[in-house]
């Protein structure tokens, strides 16, 4: 899709199928992303918005037969497009990403229903700058908001960030937002340049306290078994109904579009070295059926079974730990973002992909399995992205595996890893 406005831009996504209309979108990275919230009450920005040192990198995730508008108009100072505004109609698709540069305004109308995954790219100031007090910009308000009515001579023209971060300003930023985010008592500002008599200008940014009743517990423990629970994730609101919710962990996440057919798995999923972070999106009103064994050896909840029924929410996450089964339905017409941890296993020996055995719902007894704790730092997560990436570029993953459990001559079990060309 081209647009006259440079470096705005629409572009396709690997993916992998996932069975049905099914399919994964794995999103190759440590950074800090972001899932975006906006309510089912009709919503529209009502204004322009632009970042001097973001450039947004946006999926939108909702009903296929849903309508959205984007408006947009270049701020940038000495762009060949400045002042060029343009408008467009899109439908959710998690196969493509817009794009949308530094010091491009842009503004959505329909976007009640649906979420967006915003995995954004920083740019810095001048280095020099940086550790000064000369330094214009910080990622907590790089926002800016105009009018929709603003005339071309009135528009903001922006100098934008031209450095790209490099990795440790992401490490940083992730450590840094851990360590605040969950102290925030006041929503998302609306920040606009204000004009006074004097001829002086100044940047005002305006906040109200947030309504922290309406956030889950910050631990939710299901019971049965030990270490299965919500989380709460860390939460950004605009106002009591939108927001956005901070994925700080380094992992590669991964997007499950689960269709709007039918859906529900045929088998249990157990992951041996891997810890699931489930967050699920989708209307309120959808219900969803969890059914989990836990099958680990030494675990005071060994063999214990657990059915839970819960609606998709973005403000937390389910966490299941290595070694315990599980199985959902009632997924169509919701979508799952996983940022899974690797704390368990060999990391040299076994590929994360293929971390993941399927057993029969209705077979028991359930199998059982020692799982063995092993944290992986950062520097593992930097380097499954960069085979991810790999992955990705040759087409070499075409569908998500299928792990079932042999026996082999001598009766000791085997996995056996299959995958649909």
């Amino acid at each position: 899709m081209q647009f006259p406005i440079q470096g705005l831009e629409y572009e396709e996504i690997p993916f992998m199928q996932n069975g049905g209309e099914s399919f994964v979108l794995p999103l190759p990275t440590t950074r800090p992303v972001h899932i975006v919230f906006h309510g089912d009450l009709p919503f529209n920005h009502g204004h322009y918005g632009l970042h001097k040192g973001l450039a947004d990198g946006l999926i939108f995730l909702g009903h296929k037969e849903k309508r959205i508008t984007g408006y947009f108009v270049d701020c940038r100072k000495g762009s060949a497009t400045f002042g060029i505004r343009h408008e467009v109609k899109l439908s959710p698709s998690a196969k493509h990403i817009l794009k949308i540069p530094t010091g491009v305004g842009h503004a959505f109308e329909g976007l009640d229903g649906v979420f967006t995954i915003n995995a954004y790219e920083a740019y810095l100031p001048p280095p020099e700058y940086l550790l000064t007090s000369k330094n214009p910009w910080s990622t907590g308000a790089d926002i800016l908001n105009f009018s929709f009515q603003t005339e071309l001579k009135n528009l903001p023209e922006v100098e934008v960030n031209l450095h790209p971060a490099s990795d440790r300003f992401y490490d940083v930023l992730r450590d840094y937002q851990k360590a605040t985010l969950g102290t925030v008592i006041h929503d998302y500002p609306v920040t606009e340049v204000v004009a006074f008599e004097d001829g002086t200008t100044a940047s005002l940014s305006v906040r109200k306290p947030i309504d922290r009743s309406l956030w889950p517990a910050e631990w939710e423990q299901i019971s049965n078994i030990d270490g299965l629970g919500w989380r709460r994730h860390y939460i950004v609101m605009g106002d009591d109904a939108t927001g956005y919710s901070a994925l700080l962990d380094p992992a590669p996440i991964q997007v499950i579009d689960h269709g709007s057919e039918k859906y529900s798995h045929d088998a249990y999923g157990i992951h041996l070295e891997s810890e699931d972070r489930l967050t699920f999106l989708g209307a309120t009103k959808s219900l969803i059926k969890g059914n989990f064994i836990d099958c680990r050896e030494g675990s005071e909840t060994f063999r214990r079974e657990v059915e839970i029924c819960f609606s998709p929410s973005a403000l937390k996450y389910l966490v299941v730990p290595p070694g315990v089964a599980h199985a959902f339905e009632g997924l169509e017409n919701v979508f799952t973002i996983n940022r899974p941890r690797r704390c368990a296993g060999d990391l040299e020996k076994m590929e994360p992909g293929n971390d993941i055995i399927d057993w029969p719902l209705h077979s028991r007894p359930a199998p059982s399995f020692f799982v063995e704790q092993n944290e992986a730092p950062l520097e593992y997560y930097k380097s499954l992205v960069m085979r991810q990436k790999r992955y990705l570029k040759e087409g070499s993953l075409t569908s998500s595996a299928f792990t079932v459990l042999v026996e082999d001559a001598h009766g000791s079990p085997v996995r056996v890893l299959l995958r649909k060309e």
